[in-house]
């Protein structure tokens, strides 16, 4: 049997207000192309960016499920992850369970139940359901079928825990509270588990000794992790979601792992390796892993250059043409609107532009012990120079000051704080 390990698709993401989805569009052709001889693609969590994607981003993840599922004959299990609405996610279950798609959003959920489509002989068919989990007949590229059963534990957040999460309990004891929660539901769901069957487990969480990203919003003390050691030792392969970076869980007792994002969602992970994860499988064996590198996607580029000459010179070049680029520009001063305008001019996808500015030339643009006793005017338009190198236009100061609210006074910045 051979599965398909997905995960952190973020539809819907743009990078400083380009949009990724041709990039998207291009990565689900070609995961679709990969799972032509597959048996199961599993999608653990993070679907969108956010819980209100575009209408677009939704028409592109219900065509992707349409392909991977492949009238029936072959089987997708979706669980939601923190970015996704799990109720958004799953209202189309009911319709994408008669295609042989499962949609999970909340933990505890219990798969739709689906009429067999055709003569069930070369199609999925859902031998038994409970909360968070599946029994499954796949049909395999031979043409057998083989029982599955999938513990799925959609993202388990603290608010959908929190009956064990009292807030009188301390930071510590909280988190070890979580763990223990997440490892009981695994050794609940994993009673289920057979020895005639291929046994996985999939969820989208944290677990503490792998590296996470810098899109993936972990805040310190805001967001539970578990220590790999939760995770179900039953299982021959956990697929999670939630962490960019593709890797195995070292201090799990099977073998569990991050497929990782399909494209870099920061110019930090620029560098990350991106693969398509391939597991062999068949009852009472070990898994087998290969790693296929995803081809869809535009390189992410921090370009260092020391003047704009240098950088007209090199677009004439044809140098970076593909990118989305991260400007890094050497200046003795600020650069002006004109220089500005200059940049983005250029037939590139420049979507930053930062100078760097020589040491000796650097100084606080405000004085931070008159910090609270400036106008929120100065105060936006400091921190925009420092962030762009150029001073803002006056239609977005007024913008800026709108959406602070109504109550803002410009000469007053104790109004203004309290507005914000």
């Amino acid at each position: 049997m051979r599965i398909l390990h997905t995960s952190d698709w973020h539809l819907g993401r743009s990078l400083h207000g380009h949009s990724r989805a041709p990039e998207h569009e291009a990565f689900v052709d070609e995961l679709v192309q990969v799972a032509q001889d597959v048996d199961l693609v599993v999608l653990s969590g993070d679907v969108f960016e956010n819980a209100n994607p575009p209408i677009e981003a939704e028409e592109m993840f219900f065509d992707a499920l349409a392909r991977l599922g492949d009238g029936g004959t072959r089987a997708v299990v979706v669980i939601a992850g923190n970015h996704d609405s799990p109720d958004r996610l799953k209202a189309a279950a009911p319709l994408a369970a008669r295609h042989g798609v499962w949609i999970l959003g909340r933990p505890g959920d219990v798969p739709t139940p689906a009429h067999t489509v055709g003569d069930g002989r070369g199609t999925v068919r859902l031998l038994a359901a409970a909360p968070s989990l599946l029994d499954l007949a796949v049909p395999l590229r031979g043409g057998d079928h083989q029982r599955t059963v999938i513990a799925a534990l959609p993202y388990p957040s603290e608010a959908r825990l929190r009956q064990l999460l009292s807030d009188r309990l301390e930071e510590e004891d909280r988190q070890r509270a979580y763990n223990l929660r997440i490892e009981g539901a695994f050794q609940l769901l994993a009673q289920h588990f057979s020895a005639e069957a291929v046994n996985l487990a999939t969820s989208h969480l944290a677990v503490r000794s792998c590296m996470p990203r810098s899109s993936e919003r972990v805040l310190v003390g805001g967001a539970y992790q578990i220590e790999g050691s939760a995770l179900p030792a039953q299982a021959q392969y956990v697929a999670l979601g939630h962490l960019h970076l593709a890797q195995d869980v070292p201090d799990a007792p099977c073998l569990a792992r991050y497929a990782g994002a399909p494209m870099a969602m920061r110019f930090s992970e620029r560098d990350d390796p991106r693969v398509h994860t391939l597991v062999e499988l068949q009852p009472g064996a070990a898994p087998v892993v290969h790693e296929l590198p995803v081809s869809a996607g535009r390189p992410l580029v921090v370009w260092q250059a020391g003047s704009i000459e240098e950088v007209e010179r090199g677009v004439a070049e044809g140098l970076h043409e593909r990118a989305f680029i991260d400007l890094e520009l050497a200046v003795d001063e600020h650069l002006t609107h004109q220089q500005m305008a200059q940049l983005k001019a250029l037939p590139r996808d420049i979507v930053r532009i930062r100078a760097v500015l020589p040491e000796a030339n650097v100084t606080p643009l405000v004085d931070p012990t008159r910090r609270r006793d400036l106008p929120l005017t100065d105060l936006f338009q400091a921190f925009y120079r420092e962030q762009t190198g150029e001073e803002p236009d006056t239609s977005l100061v007024d913008l800026f000051l709108e959406l602070a609210g109504p109550t803002v006074s410009d000469g007053d910045p104790s109004d203004a704080r309290q507005a914000g």
